[in-house]
C-alpha cells in the first residue's frame, strides 16, 4: 500500500518537473538562458547590425524555428517589421536590416526624436514580442544624425536663407506690387516699396516646410511626412497673398482709370477756359458777356477741383516708401493696425509649434481644425481690410 502511494508521489513529482520545464521554457541542454553577448555594425537607419545571442537555438525553439518572430529591441522599443536573417554557418548570430517600416515608425520617432547630438547610447537586445531577453550590450552607440549629412544640410540651408534675405532686401520679391515711390530717404538712397505681410507670411511657411521636410528625411529616411494641416497652412498663406495681390491690382487699375479721366477733363477745361477768356476779353464784348463770365467762373472752380483730385490720385498711384520691415508689414495708411498684428502673431505662434514638433517627434504637426479655422479667419480679416485700405 505504501509502495503504491510512493509510486504515485514520484510520478506526480516527475510530472510537476516536466510541467515546470515546459512552462519556464528551458532553452538548452545546459539550462542556460538566451542572452545577447555582442552587437556588431553601425546602429543607424539604412544599415545592418549583427546580434550574437548565446543559446540562440533555445530562442528559436520558443519561436517555433521561425526567426522572423525574433524581434529587435532598441532601448526598450520594439523595432517590428524589419528584415532579419540568420548568419550561415553560425548558430548564434542574427542580422537585422534597420529600416523604417509602418510597424516601427513610432519606435524610430521616439528613438531619434529630440536630437541633441549626433549619437547616443542605447541598449540592444532581441526577443519575442513583449519578452526581450537579457543583454550585455546596454551602452551601444545609436547614430541619430550622420554628421556629414547634417553639416551639408546646414550649409545648404544657410546659403539658401542668406540668398533669400539678399534677394528680399535688394529686389521686390517680398515687397508690394506697383511702381517704385519717388524721392530719397533720410540716408540719401532712393525710396523703395513697402514690404508685404502676405508675401512674407507665404515665404516663412515655404522655408519652414521645406527645411523641416528635408530634416525629417535626413534623420528618418521617411518621405511621406507632409500632413493635411501643413497643406492647409500653405493654402491659407497662398490664398492670402493671392487675394491681397488681386485687391491691390484692382484698386490700382481703378485709380489709374480715374486719373486718366481727370487728366482728360483737366485738358478739356483748360481749353474751354482759354476760349472763354478770349471771348470775355475781346474789344467788343458779346451780348451774353454775363453768361460767359458765369460759365468761366464755374469752369475755373471745376478746374481747381479736378486738379485737387488729380493731386490726390497721383499720391494714391505712387507707392508709399518703405519705413522698415516690421513697420511695413504691421502698418497700413493709418499706422500700425491690429488686424495685421494679429495675423503676424498667429504666424509666429504656429511656426514655433511647428519647429518644436519637428525637433521633438520628427513629424510635422497635425493642427486641430479649430486652430486652422482661426488662422483662416485672421487671413480673411486681413483680406477684408484690404478693400478699404488706402494705397500710397
Amino acid at each position: 500500500m505504501y509502495k503504491n502511494k510512493l509510486t504515485i508521489v514520484l510520478n506526480f513529482l516527475m510530472f510537476l518537473g516536466l510541467w515546470i520545464a515546459v512552462t519556464n521554457r528551458v532553452y538548452a541542454q545546459d539550462g542556460s538562458e538566451p542572452r545577447v553577448i555582442k552587437v556588431e555594425g553601425e546602429c543607424a537607419l539604412s544599415n545592418s547590425i549583427t546580434v550574437t545571442v548565446k543559446n540562440l537555438s533555445g530562442l528559436l525553439t520558443e519561436a517555433k524555428n521561425e526567426h522572423p518572430k525574433i524581434i529587435l529591441f532598441l532601448d526598450g522599443y520594439l523595432i517590428k517589421g524589419i528584415p532579419s536573417r540568420l548568419v550561415g554557418g553560425s548558430s548564434e548570430q542574427i542580422v537585422f536590416d534597420l529600416k523604417r517600416t509602418p510597424e516601427s515608425e513610432k519606435s524610430w520617432d521616439s528613438l531619434l526624436g529630440k536630437p541633441k547630438q549626433f549619437s547616443r547610447q542605447i541598449s540592444v537586445t532581441v526577443g519575442l514580442e513583449n519578452k526581450p531577453i537579457e543583454t550585455d550590450c546596454k551602452e551601444y552607440c545609436l547614430t541619430v544624425i550622420r554628421s556629414d549629412w547634417f553639416w551639408i544640410y546646414i550649409s545648404i540651408l544657410g546659403l539658401s536663407i542668406g540668398l533669400f534675405v539678399m534677394l528680399a532686401v535688394y529686389s521686390d520679391m517680398l515687397r508690394d506690387a506697383g511702381p517704385q515711390p519717388a524721392g530719397h530717404n533720410i540716408r540719401g538712397k532712393r525710396n523703395r516699396k513697402t514690404f508685404s505681410l502676405a508675401r512674407t507670411q507665404m515665404a516663412a511657411w515655404f522655408f519652414l516646410v521645406i527645411a523641416s521636410y528635408v530634416f525629417i528625411w535626413m534623420v528618418t529616411t521617411a518621405y511621406g511626412t507632409l500632413t493635411s494641416s501643413v497643406l492647409t497652412l500653405i493654402g491659407i498663406s497662398a490664398g492670402t497673398m493671392l487675394g491681397a495681390t488681386v485687391i491691390d491690382f484692382s484698386k490700382r487699375n481703378d485709380t489709374d482709370s480715374q486719373l486718366k479721366a481727370r487728366q482728360l477733363e483737366e485738358a478739356k477745361l483748360q481749353a474751354e477756359i482759354t476760349n472763354l477768356n478770349n471771348a470775355v476779353n475781346t474789344p467788343h464784348p458779346p451780348d451774353n458777356l454775363n453768361d460767359l463770365k458765369k460759365e468761366l467762373s464755374e469752369k475755373t472752380v471745376r478746374l481747381n477741383q479736378v486738379r485737387n483730385e488729380i493731386h490726390g490720385l497721383n499720391a494714391t498711384v505712387n507707392s508709399a516708401p518703405s519705413e522698415g520691415f516690421f513697420k511695413d508689414i504691421l502698418s497700413d495708411a493709418n499706422g500700425i493696425s491690429f488686424y495685421r498684428f494679429q495675423i503676424a502673431v498667429w504666424t509666429v505662434v504656429l511656426g514655433i509649434i511647428f519647429i518644436s514638433s519637428v525637433l521633438n517627434v520628427l513629424t510635422m504637426p497635425e493642427f486641430p481644425k479649430e486652430l486652422l479655422a482661426l488662422m483662416g479667419i485672421s487671413s480673411g480679416t486681413y483680406i477684408g481690410f484690404k478693400f478699404p485700405e488706402k494705397q500710397g
